[in-house]
């Protein structure tokens, strides 16, 4: 399948590259949470454990009230503790938590609104659990939940039925009503404001990534991006989940162009070979730019055989690729080496050998590819000490 192109590609590979600096934040927005709903939890279990207490000392409003608002209020706080021991360690009892602490705070909002006599209170409380349900539950959930509330709060306040008839004036009524919607529109805006930070700041996070890791003049990946990508998947293939072939191409002659027709038109070539192996490469594979007139292709789960085929497929579009310049046509050539990663053998090993395959195609004539079917044991400086068993020539063949 032939690869993308432009900036679809560009995310495309860089999905596939180390992307822990995005992790690291996430999870420490997820900690940073986590405090924040900690402190919350102690806060409020805190709050109505000593109000609920002091109104049992001072006799304000019917003891059982009190004691249901003393009861959740210890709990609550019990739910902090628990969460602050083991909450870390096990995410589903985090979750459990959460929700158990959400059907309270519901159960409150409603029991505050019905059955709290002490002048005034229940609807203030009520209003204090808004901006809670979007913090816990985020914009468009908190949202549902709140417009629940507000169809049951209407009804409840507004037409009273036969089991239950609102103690309070109608004028405390809509002034309450008034402000509930107020607090529910900002509670919402504040969430959605935040989010929607949040996600424009992931994004720009994510294309300022992308342009670390691509080449500016070809698309393809760049030599950083690359080495992130080629550390995993060195771990990978050293616990035998993959394998890959390495493609070494160099142009021919490259400083010769740049030297007669200037640096522009020099870039214009590698833009175009960069564009041409991008639409060789498959989705799974990586292609990036090594350096300088270099590109690196990975391909993984490929064999030597494989590997060749699409060396020679690189090789003849380049050679058949013409860049005009001024009337005059430009002819482009590629040497490529070729290396299939061996079994136990370190991805690195196939880079050299890549390499040193690429160099034998110079030596025999340049435009051809080189392939190697041996991987070193050992590098001395940095060479193959064997050499390369299997040569493809484009004059010969």
């Amino acid at each position: 399948m032939a690869g993308k192109s432009g900036y679809r590609e560009k995310l495309d590979w860089c999905d596939k590259i180390n992307r822990a600096p995005q992790r690291a934040a996430a999870l420490a927005e997820a900690q940073w949470q986590s405090v924040i709903i900690g402190i919350l939890m102690l806060t409020g279990g805190l709050v109505m454990t000593a109000l609920s207490l002091w109104d049992i000392y001072a006799d304000l409003g019917p003891v059982w009230t009190n004691l249901v608002t003393l009861a959740a209020g210890l709990i609550i706080t019990f739910f902090y503790i628990l969460l602050l021991n083991k909450g870390g360690t096990s995410a589903r009892l985090t979750v459990v938590i959460l929700r158990l602490t959400l059907i309270i705070m519901v159960f409150l909002h409603f029991f505050w609104l019905l059955v709290e006599d002490v002048e005034w209170s229940g609807l203030l409380w009520c209003l204090v659990m808004l901006p809670l349900f979007f913090h816990l539950l985020g914009y468009q959930r908190g949202l549902i939940l709140v417009l629940l509330l507000i169809s049951g709060t209407t009804w409840l306040l507004f037409w009273p039925s036969a089991f239950y008839s609102s103690p309070y004036s109608t004028e405390i009524l809509f002034r309450f009503w008034a402000a509930y919607l107020i607090l529910a529109w900002i509670s919402f805006s504040v969430e959605y404001i935040r989010h929607q930070t949040r996600q424009r700041l992931q994004a720009t996070w994510r294309e300022l990534d992308i342009q670390a890791c691509t080449d500016e003049l070809t698309g393809l990946a760049n030599r950083r991006g690359l080495r992130e990508y080629l550390g995993k998947q060195e771990q990978r293939s050293t616990q035998g989940e993959g394998s890959y072939a390495v493609i070494l191409g160099d142009m021919d002659d490259f400083k010769q162009i740049n030297d007669r027709y200037g640096h522009d038109v020099g870039d214009r070539v590698l833009s175009t070979v960069g564009k041409l192996i991008s639409s060789l490469v498959r989705e799974d594979d990586l292609a990036a730019r090594w350096g300088g007139e270099e590109f690196l292709l990975l391909l993984a789960d490929t064999d030597a055989e494989g590997a060749k085929v699409l060396a020679e497929k690189v090789r003849d579009c380049v050679a058949t690729s013409k860049i005009l310049v001024d009337g005059e046509s430009i002819d482009l050539s590629m040497s490529l080496g070729v290396a299939a990663q061996q079994q136990d053998a370190p991805l690195s090993a196939s880079l050299k050998s890549a390499d040193v395959a690429m160099y034998e195609a110079k030596r025999r004539g340049k435009n051809s590819v080189v392939m190697t079917n041996q991987l070193p044991s050992s590098m001395g400086n940095g060479t193959r000490q064997d050499s390369p068993v299997a040569v493809t020539d484009p004059v010969n063949t």
